[in-house]
């Protein structure tokens, strides 16, 4: 399939820089920081899971908890609760994988509410000491400092605090026992610090993530990451059981633009053609520069029959402006997970790219029955006008 030659006005250039936005709620470039952020604060919960599990089975061995007439106290059923809400963090098996994607700190919410409950119940106990509850106490400071090294957001932060807030509360208004540490003087500092180290690691990670995953030139995704992204979303449509296409894109005559024009004006094209598709795909669509003049594009949710309308309108007015009011013309293959009995991401691709490779073999033959060559193409006189004979139909280049 090829784009037909005519003039396309440029939108203004699409940014991935990092707004407002990305602290107060989940951003919206969630295809591009929702994976990174969510791998690091489920490993930071599990982190905290292991300095949970590991502080309440050494401290009673300072405090005493492991006497006899301990173990039908309060304290020590609650810390029996807390270990057990550490252990299944650790393994992985607080909440469902469903929920783990969609609300990653989840695990560390556990985690501080068992905390805080063991904190006030203790706190009433009479049976409790000095030293169990200085242990408690170090146990929800170490938390704090948890939520520290974790990149969550305003909103994130606000409902990971809410557990300390009904602490500081309850110990403001009975008086709880906090042992040698007093826990609300020290969670009044540092977890106001902690939230701001937290937002700290939110931007670090929204410019790592944009660093590693956007290509300077074209603002596209860059390959590395869009193989990432692509195993992903591929087995999301596997869940969900819906169509996955994708669209191998890979623009005609380049190397002639660059031999012609040199490789800065190669570059402008390249970047004016990464900007027009980023804008005129759907926001859940990624487009991927894939090598070179080779880019892909994932639309996952998306058959066959309804892409190829999506990719007709998508390149009808051209990539991008050439010399002499011409326009950048692409050849593209399309596969369908479904419809191809596809089962891996990779395969997807290949297909696609074998598709895209056909596509523009049909595109020079015709292009030569056209301009009467029998031999090899003029490349030149094909670049500097553009073909007499109508583009073939999208049905027949992707098919």
């Amino acid at each position: 399939m090829d784009s037909g030659p005519q003039e396309n006005s440029s939108p203004s250039k699409k940014t991935f820089r990092c707004c407002y936005r990305d602290f107060l709620y989940t951003p919206r470039h969630a295809e591009l920081l929702h994976l990174r952020r969510k791998e690091s604060i489920q490993l930071t919960a599990r982190f905290a899971a292991l300095f949970v599990l590991v502080l309440t089975l050494a401290v009673p061995f300072w405090d005493g908890a492991f006497a006899a007439e301990m173990w039908s106290s309060q304290t020590f059923t609650l810390r029996l609760l807390v270990a057990g809400v550490a252990l299944v963090v650790l393994t992985n098996r607080a909440v469902s994988a469903r929920l783990r994607r969609r609300f990653p700190y989840l695990p560390m919410l556990m985690l501080i509410v068992a905390a805080s409950l063991l904190c006030v119940f203790a706190g009433n106990d009479p049976l409790a000491t000095d030293y169990m509850h200085s242990s408690h106490s170090f146990l929800l400071i170490g938390l704090v400092m948890m939520i520290a090294i974790m990149p969550v957001t305003m909103v994130e932060a606000a409902v990971l605090s809410v557990p300390f807030a009904v602490l500081l509360v309850i110990g403001a208004q009975s008086g709880l026992a906090t042992g040698f540490v007093p826990f609300e003087m020290l969670l009044a500092f540092l977890l106001p610090l902690a939230l701001v180290s937290a937002l700290v690691q939110l931007y670090r990670t929204v410019t790592a993530a944009h660093e590693i995953a956007i290509d300077p030139l074209t603002n596209c995704y860059t390959r590395a990451f869009g193989m990432e992204m692509i195993r992903v979303s591929f087995e999301g449509a596997l869940r969900k059981k819906v169509p996955y296409t994708v669209a191998f894109i890979d623009l005609d005559d380049f190397k002639q633009i660059n031999d012609r024009y040199g490789h800065d004006y190669g570059d402008r094209i390249l970047g004016e053609v990464g900007n027009n598709l980023i804008h005129r795909f759907r926001r859940s669509d990624m487009v991927v520069r894939w090598g070179g003049e080779e880019f892909l594009v994932l639309l996952p949710e998306l058959g066959r029959a309804r892409a190829v309308e999506v990719l007709e309108r998508v390149m009808a007015p051209g990539l991008a402006k050439l010399e002499n009011g011409q326009v950048q013309r692409a050849s593209v293959g399309l596969s369908e997970r479904i419809e191809d009995a596809i089962a891996l991401p990779q395969n997807l691709i290949d297909l696609a790219d074998q598709r895209m490779y056909e596509a523009k073999k049909r595109q020079d033959r015709d292009d030569l029955v056209a301009q009467g060559y029998s031999g090899r193409r003029n490349t030149v006189s094909a670049l500097a006008s553009p073909s007499t004979t109508n583009a073939p139909s999208v049905d027949r280049s992707v098919n």
